[in-house]
């Protein structure tokens, strides 16, 4: 049992208990349901000390999220790419559909056991990722496989000191590149658009082709904002347009891009991949289609 992150509660506007204080604080735990769950469990303390969900939060606090390692998950038994391992990390791409983790079998986080091998300095008790995708969303996670990687990856994600992009397809064109700043769930929330491509479509008009940038954290905050300028992730079918949630298809979303220090050499990793196939195969496919029908 070992403390993974914590945060000092600076300004409060209003009385807050500690489990609507939480959600979101952590990547580990997006719902409200993981954050009560911990508060009961302890994995979130108060200054040290296991509290109730009923505790009102106060400034000057330190929350703290604590990993109690328990049983080693049962490995799920599917192929996982492996696109960069030494002996506290890995880089993996997690197939879209697969959740990251939870209490599920089929997660990516049960996928990896028994793939890497263990780290021969304070290791983990078993492999874990350090932070999420959503299920429907492809691409790169950090599994940390030391304790010291463990606690120090949490800590350069919670400071912002990991960057990650992704690759999208959104309904509609683009004009140009852009900054989205609009709150989310009341908390500030930056995203950076850049386009790649655009090219003509038979069901949108135009399909846009972009490089994606969180610059903060929130929960489906890539997927919100896209939504909410009125070019939303074509095959969303949480903030998507009805008609552009393809059939068998998936989300057009994937992590393509990681670059941060090493936890513990503090060498620089800079890893990028193609975007799935699928992605260029609908641009070219929704073109052809255009052509074909555009005077029809």
């Amino acid at each position: 049992m070992y403390k993974l992150k914590s945060h000092i509660v600076k300004t409060l506007h209003s009385s807050t208990r500690v489990e609507a204080y939480c959600r979101g604080l952590f990547e580990e735990l997006p719902s409200n349901k993981s954050v009560k769950k911990s508060v009961l469990k302890g994995v979130i303390k108060v200054n040290g000390k296991n509290v109730s969900t009923a505790y009102h939060i106060k400034e000057g606090d330190e929350i703290e999220f604590w990993e109690l390692e328990e049983r080693v998950p049962p490995a799920y038994d599917i192929p996982i790419r492996i696109v960069f391992e030494d002996d506290d990390l890995a880089v993996v791409f997690k197939p879209a559909g697969l959740p990251t983790s939870g209490n599920f079998y089929r997660t990516l986080e049960n996928a990896v056991q028994g793939k890497l091998y263990k780290s021969r300095n304070n290791p983990l008790k078993w492999p874990k990722p350090v932070h999420r995708l959503d299920s429907p969303t492809s691409g790169l996670v950090i599994i940390a496989k030391s304790i010291h990687a463990r606690v120090k990856l949490g800590w350069m994600f919670e400071n912002r000191k990991i960057q990650k992009t992704y690759c999208a397809l959104l309904c509609g064109r683009l004009a140009e590149n852009i900054r989205i700043e609009i709150p989310l769930d009341g908390k500030d929330s930056t995203s950076e658009l850049s386009i790649i491509e655009c090219k003509e479509s038979l069901n949108n008009k135009y399909i846009t082709k972009v490089f994606m940038k969180p610059l903060t954290g929130r929960t489906h905050q890539l997927r919100k904002h896209a939504a909410l300028i009125n070019h939303p992730v074509i095959g969303d079918v949480t903030y998507g347009e009805k008609g552009n949630t393809l059939l068998h298809k998936g989300l057009f979303l994937s992590a393509i891009k990681l670059k941060f220090n090493h936890p513990v050499t503090e060498e620089e990793i800079n890893i990028e991949l193609d975007p799935p196939k699928k992605f260029d195969k609908l641009m070219d496919r929704e073109f052809n289609r255009f052509m074909k029908y555009k005077d029809d």
